[in-house]
């Protein structure tokens, strides 16, 4: 339940009703605190509110001010929650890592040569965005990362270098309805669309405010053709995406909590609390009433009701004499059920992101080959989805954008064919290097059904510009210096047996 909802003036009236009911009926007022209780876990929140059936529009759900609030929602996970941090750390890891080579294609060798190394030396070896803090590597690792964490993020080809807008950075601007004139095209999310075509026209980037709108007075716009917008909508009439993580934010918050309450179970315990009876009704009094610890004085819940607090090594000196005997108080754990619900929890928690139970969790104590292999196997589709739909878009555009560039600046001639190049992704080693190597061997040599081609393109390398070349220039190099690095084998002598 919201902050809001928590304070709507129902809930206020409900509460106000606590105290004179405790007076009463304790036992009526622990009832209703149990029953409110359950009612604020189950929420009124997109999903868990009742379910709606019939046509609905991908946008229905992600309106400016709702996309705001899962932006914000995700954002705090990422930051504060190790288990998101870490997911999110890992697949743009994997997915981009720092691996990302662009090979020009033209029909000249030694144009290709030069493009290439002129967007090294201004793309790589140097910082390449407009804050100038980050190079190509980095800027796509970044761009990668928080695109799963806000849903989208957008990239301006500026003069000066690419500048990355963040998810709230986009929106429509507030209180604009006379300057977009709704005759041409429409305004959803920030995003411009011709309403004769539905083609993306152009996007509102510019200073959010908490509305999920950018401000009236702080934003321009920006023609389609100079905007990457980096997103994986899930519907064709979607003009934004979501938060990956999205689905399991309700199984997130619900299992931490679950964490948090075996935590102070087992801290209750260790405290060895005791509870003092006493057979003569009165209120008890003396040093009780007056306890101090490190954490303060005592103090009172929102009920008025008298909280002492608990640490390990306390003594209190009772009356016995006054009929008050000590009872022991134990928190209940959840013992054998702890371990299995956390592992449930934490599949349906990786689910949005394709991650198995072995990768989500990082515990691979009783990984056996074959399930490692099952588990990077369904991550790595999932990995090279992503790489396809999402990352080489944006490294096409920039490849493009920067040569398109150099080729104005007139450090690269002009030539029909200056586009055609070659993007090469991250790839993965072997699972199990040396079964995976015989395998490959065993295609390639025995079945004939793979080639080094495919080979090496699962690694993310070109067979004839980089393996062959460069095998052919080892070779002549081994020629020429008459060294052999490869001793011949020797024929096994015989002892005489056999004769």
């Amino acid at each position: 339940m919201s902050g809001g909802e928590r304070n709507s003036f129902w809930d206020r009236m409900s509460r106000s009703m606590d105290g004179p009911v405790s007076v009463l009926s304790p036992r009526l007022a622990r009832a209703r605190q149990a029953h409110r209780f359950a009612y604020e876990v189950l929420d009124r929140s997109r999903l868990r509110k009742k379910r709606i059936y019939g046509p609905r529009a991908g946008d229905r759900d992600l309106s400016e001010s709702t996309l705001d609030e899962l932006r914000q929602i995700a954002r705090d996970l990422s930051n504060n929650n190790p288990l998101v941090k870490g997911l999110f750390r890992k697949l743009a890891t994997n997915i981009v890592g720092t691996s990302t080579r662009i090979q020009s294609r033209t029909e000249d060798k030694g144009w290709n040569e030069a493009a290439e190394q002129a967007v090294k030396t201004e793309m790589v070896e140097q910082p390449c965005d407009v804050t100038g803090r980050f190079n190509f590597h980095a800027y796509i690792h970044k761009c990668d990362y928080r695109f799963m964490q806000d849903g989208d993020i957008f990239t301006l080809l500026t003069d000066e270098g690419p500048q990355a807008f963040q998810g709230e950075c986009c929106g429509t601007p507030y209180g604009s309805k006379i300057e977009i004139d709704p005759q041409f095209y429409d305004v959803v999310n920030g995003v411009a669309f011709s309403k004769q075509t539905g083609r993306v026209l152009g996007y509102y980037l510019g200073k959010p405010n908490k509305w999920g709108y950018v401000q009236p007075t702080g934003y321009q716009k920006y023609p389609a053709e100079i905007v990457h917008h980096m997103f994986d909508p899930e519907r064709f009439d979607c003009s934004r995406g979501e938060p990956m993580l999205t689905s399991a934010v309700v199984y997130i918050d619900l299992l931490f909590g679950y964490v948090d309450a075996e935590v102070v179970a087992a801290k209750v315990n260790a405290c060895f609390p005791l509870k003092v009876k006493t057979y003569t009704g009165a209120g008890l009094t003396g040093s009780l009433g007056g306890m101090k610890t490190t954490e303060g004085d005592n103090k009172e819940d929102g009920y008025g009701r008298r909280m002492v607090r608990m640490e390990p090594g306390q003594i209190w000196e009772g009356d016995s004499a006054g009929g008050e005997e000590l009872d022991v108080l134990g928190a209940a754990r959840p013992a054998q059920a702890f371990d299995p619900f956390v592992m449930r929890m934490l599949m349906f928690i990786g689910s949005p992101l394709c991650l198995p139970l072995m990768l989500t969790t990082g515990d691979f104590s009783n990984a056996t080959f074959m399930n490692g292999r099952f588990a990077y196997n369904e991550a790595r589709a999932f990995w090279r989805d992503q790489q396809e739909l999402v990352v080489r878009p944006l490294v096409r555009r920039l490849w493009l954008w920067k040569i398109r560039q150099l080729i104005d600046r007139k450090v690269l001639t002009e030539r029909k064919d200056w586009t055609a190049h070659q993007v090469y992704l991250k790839r993965w080693p072997y699972v199990d290097p040396y079964r995976e190597a015989q395998a490959d061997k065993i295609e390639l040599l025995d079945n004939l059904t793979t080639t080094r081609t495919d080979i090496a393109a699962r690694q993310g390398r070109d067979w004839s510009e980089e393996i062959l070349a460069q095998r052919i220039k080892e070779e002549k190099e081994i020629a020429e210096s008459g060294v052999v690095l490869t001793p011949q084998k020797q024929a096994p002598q015989s002892n005489g047996e056999g004769k």
